[in-house]
């Protein structure tokens, strides 16, 4: 349990810090984040807290602290004057769908949607909403290091990746070339992926996709530690 609270703590922010750092209310930040400005907090921390005294008395409190990813005090400052609060989901969009064309293995993600002939407008909006909603839940600020734009699309096209990677190699000894792919695939996943909270690192993307076949083949060295 500890070592969940390190890593939360060593990687998120507060909503009192945020704020604080920001110069910002908790009522002006719950602004932001209902006009989708600012994403959720990415974390959630209760704790109960129990206090007793030789008096034979007793007070029972819990205390639930809301954990930001550190990318939401650029985003605050950026934000927190913005009057047209459609401006930035559309920038948003633009940059999404722009490193979503031009990355150069585009046609694993999101269920090889460009394989064929280039996706109607329809989809590619079908596909950033569901990205957009992700996003606002504070998802990405688990799930990547920035929650930029780039990092979503970036992260999408690795786990693809990885996921035919361990389709096609899972279940065999890997050669000298194979594994060499697989240190690259790991090095680009890293590149733009946190490593999750201790309790859910083994059901994350990391988790299924990475450590297990990197364990598999005797390549521990390269499962991130925490």
């Amino acid at each position: 349990m500890e070592q969940n609270f390190d890593y939360i703590n060593e990687n998120y922010i507060t909503e009192n810090e945020l704020c604080n750092i920001t110069d910002i209310s908790k009522d002006e930040l719950a602004a932001l984040i209902q006009n989708q400005l600012v994403p959720q907090p990415s974390y959630t921390v209760s704790r109960s807290i129990r206090i007793t005294s030789p008096l034979n008395d007793e007070f029972e409190r819990e205390i639930t602290e809301k954990y930001f990813s550190k990318n939401c005090i650029s985003l605050v400052n950026k934000n927190k004057e913005l009057k047209d609060i459609h401006l930035y989901k559309e920038e948003f969009k633009e940059n999404f769908i722009r490193h979503l064309i031009n990355h150069p293995h585009k046609g694993v993600a999101y269920d090889r949607i460009f394989n064929t002939s280039f996706p109607e407008q329809e989809k590619l909006n079908e596909i950033f909403e569901s990205e957009w909603a992700a996003y606002c839940n504070g998802i990405y600020g688990i799930c990547t290091l920035h929650s930029t734009e780039e990092e979503i699309v970036k992260k999408e096209i690795a786990v693809k990746k990885l996921i035919h990677f361990n389709t096609q190699f899972s279940d065999k000894e890997l050669t000298a070339e194979e594994s060499d792919e697989l240190i690259k695939l790991s090095e680009e996943f890293n590149e733009v992926t946190q490593k999750f909270a201790p309790y859910q690192r083994k059901s994350s993307s990391r988790g299924k996709y990475l450590d297990k076949i990197l364990e598999e083949n005797n390549l521990d060295y390269l499962v991130k530690k925490y």
